[in-house]
């Protein structure tokens, strides 16, 4: 059976200074201040230049009549703020931390004096106290998101460690500030990217990479959400993809776990089933720099994961008695009592009923089937008559990779463009269907492949002083493949005849 989702997604908006809470974007945040003369009067006409460290992009903007200016659509990264103006002295705030979906106060006032001269001023509390809306959450930087222990290097994972959220996250069943767990959102680069094939969990499966070496910003908001973000009850995720600068920069690592330092199960050191083997895998590297110096910038991550691990099953299978034809049943005094189908005469003196008129004894068909299973191996399972358990291990290896692309190029300094295409694959087998006519070498036959894929393209364009617009394209893609067995071929094993048809898949 497969299943697949694509879904297309266009925003187009156009956001007033006036509002400046509307001016702050699921991919960006907000700069805004006033600036002062010694005496607290504010200062009009004075230029304000906010320069990106990385790519050396910069914005300028003026005091209005209220001294007052405002930076809308601000990428995350790290700013230098330098005011000017005749009269006063150039002040300058040299590290300025922007963080997604986040707005942030930069007040200055200045110096009387000459304007070669600068003043470097530190940011003060007020700087990152939001003064624009009431959402409330948390941001983790690439620096702490990289850092902090997750055992998928799923970056979903950090979300249970945010405020009103339940133990366990949105795959299974937590919920954010009360509500249900399908009431959640991920947004990754401003395209929602939520789980909507698989039960809507959410963020349970994302049809993009989201490891934490393919995301620079998480915030994760858990009420109060505004206008702009809010679609949903529960918890709204945003993330965003990593981006180039002039310098390059890149990254190599390799996880690795092994079973020779994890003891076999109890359960399977009791019925002699030996250790399997486990070797977890997984490794990646990035790299960011610039194609074209100041214009157009590139980041490139690519993760794997070979995980060849084994999962424990238990079935049921006739015991030796019944394989040979005979049902044994408890009488009412708890004595076993054997009824060889094929001796007509030893049922009818039970029951003065013939368990086998013609004396036929079993099916060739049943026990042929019969045949085909393993000895039983754990006694604890079945009714110990007719049945017992088979214990084993089965190979369910995984095998996982994703990829992620992303490029920005700096149109003019006030337009800009981004363009992101991720990848990703799980190929994951199941053990509802097992082939376990050789105990030491059991089949999976069934496996669970999912698919997925995201195209995202983004223009900003600053359009005047007091009008910005911001474009956002996503296309996604999401895919799963349920492969399982053709029960006719199983028939056909047995010898049964017009069991040879073909089953087709079916289409969702």
């Amino acid at each position: 059976m497969r299943t697949k989702s694509i879904v297309l997604k266009l925003s187009l908006t156009c956001l007033l200074l006036s509002l400046p809470a509307a001016a702050q974007t699921s991919t960006t945040g907000l700069v805004q201040g006033t600036v002062s003369d010694p005496k607290g009067g504010v200062i009009a006409s004075a230029e304000v230049k906010l320069l990106d460290q990385a790519t050396n992009r910069s914005q300028t903007e003026k005091t209005n009549a209220d001294g007052s200016y405002t930076f809308v659509n601000v990428l995350p990264g790290t700013y230098t703020v330098t005011v000017t103006t005749t009269g006063f002295r150039t002040a300058q705030l040299g590290e300025l931390k922007v963080d997604v979906n986040k707005s942030y106060t930069a007040n200055f006032m200045l110096e009387v004096g000459e304007v070669s001269a600068v003043v470097q001023v530190q940011a003060s509390v007020a700087a990152e106290l939001q003064t624009t809306d009431a959402q409330v959450g948390n941001v983790i930087e690439t620096k702490v998101l990289r850092s902090i222990p997750t055992f998928g290097r799923s970056t979903l994972e950090l979300i249970s460690l945010q405020p009103t959220t339940t133990p366990g996250g949105f795959g299974t069943g937590g919920t954010v500030s009360g509500a249900r767990s399908d009431q959640n959102t991920i947004l990754l680069d401003g395209v929602d990217v939520s789980d909507n094939l698989t039960g809507g969990q959410g963020v349970s499966f994302t049809q993009s990479p989201v490891g934490v070496d393919a995301v620079s910003e998480f915030r994760m908001t858990v009420t109060n959400p505004n206008a702009t973000f809010g679609r949903s009850a529960g918890g709204q995720v945003t993330l965003v993809s990593p981006r180039g600068g002039n310098d390059f920069h890149g990254v190599g690592y390799w996880y690795h776990q092994n079973d020779n330092l994890n003891a076999n199960s109890w359960t399977n050191n009791r019925v002699g089933i030996p250790k399997r083997e486990l070797k977890d895998n997984r490794g990646g590297f990035g790299v960011n720099g610039p194609i074209w110096k100041d214009r157009t910038f590139f980041f490139g991550n690519y993760e794997v994961r070979r995980f060849p691990q084994s999962t424990t099953f238990t079935r049921l299978v006739p015991t030796n008695s019944l394989r040979n034809g005979t049902l044994t049943f408890l009488d009412a005094a708890g004595n076993r009592v054997a009824y060889p189908l094929a001796n007509s005469a030893r049922c009818g003196a039970a029951g003065n009923l013939a368990c086998d008129p013609r004396s036929l004894g079993i099916s060739p068909t049943v026990k042929a089937m019969f045949d085909l299973l393993p000895a039983g191996n754990d006694i604890t399972l079945g009714d110990g008559l007719n049945t017992t358990g088979f214990r084993g291990t089965a190979p369910t290896s995984l095998t996982a990779d994703a990829v992620t692309f992303r490029l920005d190029h700096l149109i003019t300094q006030k337009m800009q463009f981004m363009g992101r295409y991720s990848y990703q694959r799980n190929l994951a087998p199941n053990a509802a269907q097992l082939d376990i006519r050789n105990p030491d070498n059991v089949a999976i036959l069934r496996a669970l492949n999912t698919r997925g894929a995201n195209v995202t393209g983004g223009l900003d364009y600053t359009i005047s002083q007091n009008i910005v617009n911001t474009f956002r394209f996503g296309w996604v893609q999401n895919k799963s493949d349920l492969i399982g067995t053709n029960p006719f071929a199983v028939a056909s094993t047995l010898g049964l005849t017009g069991t040879n048809s073909s089953i087709g898949q079916v289409a969702i």
